[in-house]
């Protein structure tokens, strides 16, 4: 879905519970840097129209300048950052956010389920009306968590919709009432055109207009000869079964 359209449905989410929306061209489990500001962009956007008091919106972002510059200001303290866009700054450029600091959290550690005892790292909250911004000086497993949000005060059951990468959505299985996939630029996005090829024979389907491709059907694929070997000539020897 086309980002400002599904902003505007998460902000129009009344279900008391979480829409999720899917940054799916930022995902941090994909090797993305987690810095893509599409969806914050909007959030921001949309968020002048709604009243403070409204159910947060809650964003993960990788910043460690905007960190720095937080932590400098204090907790209390109003700051005007320009957040994420530069370490994948082809596909996303920086947004300039006036918030709130509200809290600063220095390596936690917390607890992973399978992965066990995981480092947040330096972290910061931030609040701009109702989008709360965790700003993080890294990128690391807890992105995708709801401690990340948890130990910074945030209580899931009073948000409306949480920004993920791409996927791993079951860790927010229990609030979860709608999922948002957001057709955002970025390293691990969907359209695979908006990449430079240079080692890529061409044309090639999809990337040219004029090559179509069909699949070849089952009955007609060649045979792999190992295959007949192996049904013709059964192995023999001690090793034989």
């Amino acid at each position: 879905m086309e980002v400002g359209e599904a902003v505007r449905r998460a902000y129009a989410h009344d279900d008391q519970g979480l829409a999720i929306l899917s940054d799916t061209g930022d995902s941090v489990y994909g090797r993305a840097p987690g810095d893509s500001t599409w969806i914050l962009r909007e959030l921001l956007a949309c968020a002048e129209r709604q009243p403070e008091s409204d159910r947060t919106m809650l964003v993960p972002i990788v910043d460690p300048d905007g960190v720095e510059a937080a932590c400098a200001a204090g907790v209390g303290t109003q700051v005007t950052l320009s957040l994420g866009g530069k370490i994948d700054s082809r596909f996303s450029q920086p947004v300039e956010v006036t918030a709130r600091v509200l809290r600063i959290s220095e390596n936690h550690q917390a607890d992973a389920g399978e992965r066990g005892r995981v480092e947040i790292g330096r972290v910061v909250l931030l609040q701009a009306g109702p989008v709360h911004i965790v700003v993080m000086a890294q990128a690391g497993f807890t992105i995708c968590l709801p401690v990340l949000y948890e130990h910074l005060g945030l209580e899931i059951d009073r948000a409306r919709a949480v920004v993920k990468t791409a996927s791993n959505f079951q860790y927010f299985e229990a609030w979860r009432r709608e999922l948002i996939r957001c057709d955002t630029p970025g390293m691990t996005q969907s359209d695979l055109a908006a990449f430079d090829w240079t080692r890529i024979p061409r044309p090639m389907f999809p990337f040219d207009s004029d090559v179509t491709w069909q699949p070849t059907p089952a009955s007609s694929q060649v045979p792999d000869p190992r295959v007949d070997s192996e049904k013709t000539n059964p192995p023999t020897g001690e090793n034989s079964i």
